[in-house]
């Protein structure tokens, strides 16, 4: 109960601040990577060797669509005003609605991985997500690292579900 409180304590705090609050205003500087300046990320992720293809999302967000490690994903901006500004990335991968995408299932990948999460949406759809602030911008370099990172916690996927279900990707 204690755990509950705590948590929806920070989550009243965190929900006060405004998506203002948290743009990023200033002009992404040369060599780096910013949400805010999307053909940046664009970049950073050809220049990793990954496919990248700017979208819009249903709210008019910049969105990339990728691949790694034998899954599709989608890269959301967040933190935007008026569709700019940017301040953070979700790197997302979601897997479509099957009796075994429980919270329980959620829960054994959660209790391992510190760089993820993976939840169960109200559809029934498994998503595997890492939220980035890239506000003030990252180097190309440690973007590089970021990417890295996604693709090891794509490539768990795999083995996890072998071990404990059969999931499938959506689409």
């Amino acid at each position: 109960m204690r755990c509950f409180f705590l948590f929806a304590s920070i989550f009243s705090i965190m929900s006060v601040a405004s998506p203002a609050a948290a743009q990023d205003s200033e002009p992404c500087a040369a060599d780096m990577v910013c949400a805010s300046a999307p053909a940046t990320v664009v970049d950073a992720f050809r220049a990793g060797g990954y496919k990248a293809k700017l979208v819009l999302d249903s709210q008019g967000d910049p969105l990339i669509e990728s691949a790694a490690s034998g899954s599709q994903f989608e890269t959301f901006f967040y933190g935007c005003v008026d569709t700019k500004q940017c301040s953070s990335l979700q790197f997302r991968v979601t897997y479509a609605k099957e009796s075994d995408n429980t919270a329980d299932l959620a829960n054994r990948w959660n209790r391992d991985r510190r760089f993820s999460q993976m939840a169960v949406t109200e559809a029934g759809e498994l998503m595997v997500s890492w939220d980035v602030v890239t506000t003030g911008g990252l180097t190309k370099r440690n973007f590089g690292e970021v990417l890295a990172v996604w693709e090891g916690i794509l490539a768990e996927l795999g083995p996890f579900f072998k071990a404990e279900l059969a999931a499938k990707p959506k689409g």
